[in-house]
């Protein structure tokens, strides 16, 4: 007979639930910041290319986490639900990382596609193995809604760091084994290995969590995959949010994109100078998300979340349009910093709706709180991968860096932050998921 779970939500166990996402943090950071890069000017391959190599495993995602969510609800197994997915795919994921960025030499272009192709698919499946069940801890360990915001705050606090590690650590240690293709591999093996034995720190806690399934959970798993899909697309609150968030992550993920070119080709400075840069802007994300998280509380988190995209569309045009004024490299490092206060929000605010709001849905109908998370991070992956796919788009219309770079910060991240608010607000409403509970308890 298993040991009941802790009553409460101890410092220790906090800990070693947020340690994994540094991992999280910089296997989704690296790509987003340097993987077009990488590919175009390290490995000469075609913008065009280039960019279908950056978007379309991102793309798999929309049907691969919901898979990972639902069949992480539906096992069965000694060590529980959660843990085989996190321990496969803490360990396989390292390793596609450094397949991805630590290559063979290739005799042509095709074969180097070919394979970078192949790992970052992989890369973005083993991700999800690993992430999809890891964010599903909170509404499903959570004893209140203190407790689940507790989690979320922690975990987003320590991704930040990986984020940071991931965009301005990644170019110093690129920088330090040499910089070009030997400087991407020496950055590879020396993340892979701390952020894989980061991940694996969540299998500690889940020793009191990870249990088997209640009679709920159970009648969940009877249901196919694809009808608990369909139970869940039916909750249009958590579609809102989560198309919410998707263009919020499209329009920060189109503005680190560019950073390198905007940095070291219209700007002129060094590798060095874009981590210094992206490091400041993440160094203010990870310092003020716990103000964002008390705003939240006083205030509503969806109308601080607003404010906070705003302010971070309204400063992406700053940093278009202060190129053409030729600024200093200080006012730069100011403006990167000044966009990491508004990302916090973005990065720890829709994840504290996301935990209570799946909380409360899990609570009235027959599906599990991964199949939530899955369509969550497919989401996730895809706003990902859509900005640095725009980008490279702009790339292969307009060619040049000088004259793609500045107008594309300044236009393509405020209009998508912009258009966030509107499904952000929709989702307050309880109206549709009122009348889809009655719907699902007769059924």
């Amino acid at each position: 007979m298993p040991l009941a779970p802790p009553s409460r939500i101890t410092n220790r166990i906090v800990f070693s639930y947020a340690l994994g996402s540094f991992g999280t943090g910089v296997f989704s950071t690296v790509p987003t910041v340097l993987l077009l890069y990488y590919c175009t000017v390290i490995m000469r391959i075609p913008a065009s290319w280039a960019s279908a190599i950056v978007f379309l495993p991102k793309a798999w995602a929309i049907f691969w986490d919901p898979v990972v969510g639902a069949w992480s609800d539906r096992t069965e197994s000694r060590l529980g639900r959660r843990r085989p997915f996190i321990a496969v795919g803490a360990a396989g994921v390292a390793l596609a990382f450094v397949a991805l960025f630590a290559p063979p030499d290739f005799s042509t272009e095709q074969a180097g596609a070919a394979w970078l192709g192949g790992a970052y698919f992989a890369l973005a499946t083993l991700y999800s193995l690993f992430a999809v069940p890891y964010i599903a801890i909170p509404p499903e360990v959570g004893l209140d809604s203190e407790a689940r915001s507790r989690l979320v705050r922690w975990r987003i606090f320590v991704a930040m760091i990986g984020v940071l590690a991931g965009a301005a650590i990644a170019p110093l240690l690129i920088s330090a084994g040499g910089g070009g293709k030997a400087g991407y591999a020496h950055m590879a093996v020396v993340l892979s290995i701390a952020c894989g034995l980061a991940m694996i720190a969540p299998l500690w806690m889940l020793r009191d969590f990870d249990r088997p399934r209640g009679a709920e959970e159970r009648l969940a798993a009877h249901n196919t995959i694809v009808q608990q899909l369909r139970i869940a697309l039916g909750y249009h609150r958590f579609v809102w949010l989560a198309l919410s968030y998707l263009a919020m992550l499209t329009g920060a993920g189109a503005l680190t994109a560019a950073a390198p070119y905007l940095i070291e080709q219209v700007l002129g400075r060094a590798d060095r100078d874009l981590g210094l840069a992206l490091g400041a802007m993440l160094l203010v994300t990870t310092l003020t998300i716990p103000l964002w998280s008390a705003l939240g509380r006083r205030f509503g988190d969806r109308l601080i979340l607003a404010c906070a995209a705003v302010a971070y569309g309204l400063l992406s045009v700053g940093l278009g349009l202060s190129v053409w004024a030729r600024p200093s490299w200080t006012a730069t490092l100011l403006i990167f910093a000044a966009l990491g206060a508004p990302f916090a929000a973005a990065q720890v605010l829709p994840f504290t709706l996301l935990a209570h709001l799946i909380h409360e849905e899990v609570a009235k109908c027959t599906v599990a709180e991964g199949i939530f998370t899955g369509m969550w991070t497919a989401a996730e992956k895809v706003g990902l991968a859509l900005g640095p796919g725009l980008l490279g788009l702009a790339l292969a219309i307009w060619s040049h860096a000088r004259v793609t770079i500045p107008p594309f910060i300044g236009i393509v991240p405020v209009g998508l932050m912009l258009g966030a608010l509107i499904p952000l607000f929709i989702s307050r409403s309880p109206a549709y998921a009122n009348s889809l509970h009655g719907r699902h308890a007769h059924q």
